[in-house]
């Protein structure tokens, strides 16, 4: 599948120092499409067609909540709730009129499986998702034809657990044989070195707070706990595929 490669995003995101560019690059999607969701595009007939059917997770429906714009998200919520409520309330009112136990809980249960599948889509993890696959068979097609971005992946600190494995993943994709083998085996290679950078700086920040190491330098050690936890767990992940 020939896709449009993100060369610009992610050489600058490889020059960032950053513990996972792969995360920054993600949470920008994220919010694009946040902003895409409750932006003019509500108003058009097809884009409303789509939220109506599928909507969106609840991670991103409590993000497109908390971004208060009230207006977009109760027009967007009206036609939402209007297209669950034909198959949600027959549901209910089975379970109104049950006349029995049992056929309550089956009720109930006809009720879970609603409630999973609505949950289930999301427009905002599908427009992330395609950025995902952009982002990583771009690195790995820079992998393969750029000398200069091979030395800099490298010497940088390479990428969070969760995005080393999208990585992995899709090598294929744009490396065979030898190259891919080594791409892969980069790949581990800085996860380990990076993941035990981090929890050496996490080891330096706890002996930190003793008494007698008061007066010594932080040494940059000052969020190695929030950046430990970046590199086990990783930002801006597909929640909903």
């Amino acid at each position: 599948m020939k896709i449009e490669l993100e060369t610009i995003p992610v050489w600058d995101g490889l020059r960032s120092g950053s513990e996972c560019f792969i995360c920054d690059l993600m949470n920008t999607g994220e919010e694009d499409a946040l902003n895409y969701y409750l932006g003019p595009a509500i108003m058009v007939p097809e884009i409303r067609v789509e939220i109506n059917r599928k909507g969106f997770c609840p991670h991103h429906f409590r993000a497109l909540a908390a971004r208060n714009k009230a207006q977009s998200l109760s027009l967007v919520l009206d036609t939402y709730m209007t297209q669950s409520q034909q198959e949600l309330y027959p549901i209910l009112d089975r379970i109104a009129s049950s006349g029995s136990a049992r056929k309550a809980a089956k009720g109930f249960a006809q009720l879970e499986d609603f409630a999973s599948k609505r949950e289930k889509g999301c427009l905002v993890c599908d427009y992330m998702s395609a950025r995902l696959v952009r982002y990583v068979r771009t690195v790995a097609a820079l992998y393969r034809d750029d000398s200069q971005f091979r030395t800099e992946l490298a010497k940088g600190k390479g990428f969070c657990m969760h995005h080393t494995l999208e990585l992995a993943k899709c090598a294929s994709e744009e490396l065979s044989g030898s190259l891919l083998e080594d791409y892969l085996r980069l790949l581990a290679g800085l996860l380990k070195t990076n993941l035990q950078r981090c929890q050496d700086d996490d080891v330096y920040l706890s002996q930190k707070y003793k008494s007698e190491n008061r007066d010594k330098p932080w040494n940059g050690c000052e969020d190695a706990h929030k950046r430990c936890v970046r590199k086990l767990f990783g930002e801006g992940r597909v929640l909903s595929r």
